[in-house]
């Protein structure tokens, strides 16, 4: 993979790529499941924390200049603790993207192709990736760079065409089940800003390092107007729709779409949108997890890990022996990794080794 530097456009994309692709899926019902009618009120309020999250990450690595997580873990508990944390985040990245790709596969199965084996459907991604990750990372961040706003505009457009469809009355009561479950339980729902794992590797890639806590600002808020009106299409179009196991259910608001009569079944336009975005997501996180490996392995070629990387994300989406697994996954597995691992450990990591540099 090639270290090229990004800029601020690209950086920013790459933050938000790993947030957008889950919300595709069952994030944004999720969401609506553990807060209900106080959702927005509840993203408004961990957003704000998201937000103080990042200026906290900036602040910490401060005293690291042009150092990513991997190099701050190394100066604190030296080169074997380095190697640990850079296998537990290839395992996260690998394993947290080969479910989200056995969900997304087994979603366009039943809509599309309920007659053909999950194999060959999740098979035609995994060759995408492998053949995207040949090329240099920052092709694959200017791609993303044009299909992001395309991903925009379609959720702005899901949300104004639905207008007629939507109850605001769905809103209230406006905390929900109360205020403990909104603001106190209702911090976990900080999962979803999964996007902010990129941040542990950012500095190092960045043209302008300087413009690091602006781009962490600035990703963070622009995710957080997406994450806000995503969900409100879901609360607004369905009555309960919390109690209800919909498969990709942006994709269903999008089929109450119709512009006159020549204009209708529009969600398949949507779903090709989708799939672009999430197959840079699959991209990304393979180019960044062999990032990893060459950092604590120190191999010169990265290229040789591209199929091994390939095989290993199709085996691991076709371990859940069914549909209801992968949903396990999804809704109690996968929150508790990122509030353990991306906000509780990488940031005490951190502390502990601006603490140490301080006492020297």
């Amino acid at each position: 993979m090639n270290n090229s530097k990004i800029g601020s456009k690209e950086a920013v994309c790459l933050v938000m790529i790993l947030a957008v692709a889950h919300t595709i899926l069952s994030t944004p019902s999720n969401l609506l499941t553990n807060t209900k009618s106080s959702i927005l009120l509840n993203l408004i309020f961990v957003g704000l924390i998201i937000v103080g999250i990042s200026i906290l990450i900036v602040k910490l690595f401060k005293n690291f200049p042009g150092s990513d997580i991997l190099d701050i873990s190394e100066y604190l508990g030296g080169k074997v603790f380095k190697k640990i944390l850079g296998l537990l985040f290839i395992t996260y990245f690998i394993v947290s993207s080969s479910i989200l790709l056995r969900e997304f596969c087994e979603a366009i199965k039943i809509v599309y192709y309920p007659m053909t084996n999950i194999v060959f459907v999740i098979l035609l991604f995994v060759i995408a990736v492998a053949i995207t990750s040949k090329f240099e990372f920052t092709a694959t961040l200017k791609t993303t760079l044009i299909i992001m706003p395309l991903v925009f505009a379609s959720i702005i457009f899901v949300f104004v065409s639905n207008i007629r469809n939507l109850s605001f009355s769905r809103m209230f009561p406006i905390l929900g089940d109360g205020f403990f479950n909104t603001f106190i339980l209702g911090i976990g729902n900080i999962y979803a800003f999964s996007g902010i794992s990129i941040l542990y590797f950012l500095p190092p890639l960045l043209n302008k390092p300087e413009e690091f806590k602006k781009i962490s600002i600035k990703s963070s808020v622009i995710f957080i107007i997406y994450l806000i009106l995503t969900v409100s299409i879901l609360l607004f179009m369905y009555s309960f729709f919390m109690s209800k196991e919909e498969i990709l259910p942006l994709y269903a608001a999008a089929r109450y779409i119709e512009i006159g009569t020549f204009f209708v079944r529009l969600e398949s336009i949507f779903l090709l949108i989708w799939m672009l975005i999430f197959a840079c997501y699959l991209s990304i996180v393979v180019k960044f997890a062999m990032l990893i490996f060459k950092k604590i392995t120190n191999i010169k070629n990265t290229k040789v890990l591209i199929y091994p990387f390939a095989i290993l994300l199709l085996s691991i989406a076709l371990i859940p022996n069914s549909y209801a697994a992968v949903k396990q996954y999804e809704t109690n597995i996968y929150p508790k990794i990122i509030l353990g691992f991306n906000y509780i450990f990488c940031i005490l990591l951190l502390i502990f080794a601006n603490l140490k540099k301080k006492s020297r």
